[in-house]
């Protein structure tokens, strides 16, 4: 084999020579009948793996409040990017990049944002913690950061992952454990998580938003105690999996099936 990869004769040697080589339709033949083989060869072996590989289920992966721990609450740096809105903070402390804020609870130096992540159908939220000092504000960390996930692959070579609304749901419920309090939230891209439902109880606001062109919503309850309704269902926080946070805190999206 030469320097790019193609196949030499292999050590067999060419024909004699004065000898005549043979130009008969027999080699024609040879490569239409290997053509014929190996094509259906090539499609059947497509379906085959098309049919067989599915896509692998976040559902029972195990997690852990260790794992979705990104709470960052922090003092005020020396070096903090004062502006004169919360987003304009925000976006200074995240290096330029644009957030929207959907809720400003200024009692607790909190507000909820959104922001794309990459992909206009998989944006993020998070809750900033920030302070507010001589009409400017600074940001000093964030909590409960989670994505719309729209879809998943384990490896490159395997067909994507659909998450249903209500596996969205509860894993961004499980980011809200990095922090204990009383608020949780999430962003999805289906509209039907107006129809979301958390041990019966529908969220205290659903919202509209213009991100990138695209529209997603944003849910949130402002009065759940999240590691609480864990411990009340049996939900090892130390260990769980999402399977078990939908089927023990009875997250429901209407009609769609859960998972």
């Amino acid at each position: 084999m030469d320097e790019r990869g193609y196949a030499g004769n292999g050590g067999i040697e060419g024909p004699r020579r004065g000898a005549v080589p043979h130009r008969g339709p027999r080699n024609v033949l040879t490569v239409a009948a290997v053509a014929i083989v190996a094509i259906p060869v090539l499609v059947l072996g497509g379906c085959v793996y098309s049919c067989a590989v599915v896509p692998s289920s976040p559902l029972d992966q195990p997690m852990s409040v260790s794992m979705v721990l990104d709470a960052h609450p922090g003092e005020v740096p020396a070096n903090a990017e004062w502006r004169d809105t919360i987003a304009e903070a925000d976006s200074a402390a995240e290096g330029g990049q644009d957030v929207l804020v959907v809720e400003d609870y200024p009692d607790s130096g909190e507000a909820l944002v959104v922001q794309p992540s990459g992909s206009p159908k998989c944006p993020a939220i998070r809750m900033d913690k920030y302070v507010y000092e001589e009409g400017r504000y600074a940001v000093t960390g964030f909590w409960g950061a989670s994505q719309a996930q729209p879809g998943k692959r384990a490896s490159p070579i395997e067909p994507l992952y659909d998450y249903t609304t209500a596996e969205v749901a509860a894993n961004s419920l499980s980011s809200c454990l990095s922090m204990d309090s009383h608020v949780a939230f999430g962003v999805s891209m289906d509209p039907s998580v107006h129809d979301l439902t958390i041990g019966g109880v529908s969220p205290t606001w659903v919202r509209e938003i213009d991100l990138d062109g695209e529209t997603c919503y944003v849910w949130c309850y402002e009065d759940m105690d999240v590691r609480a309704m864990f411990y009340a269902a049996g939900v090892d926080a130390s260990d769980f999996t999402l399977r078990e946070v939908i089927d023990g805190l009875d997250i429901r999206v209407g009609d769609e099936a859960p998972y």
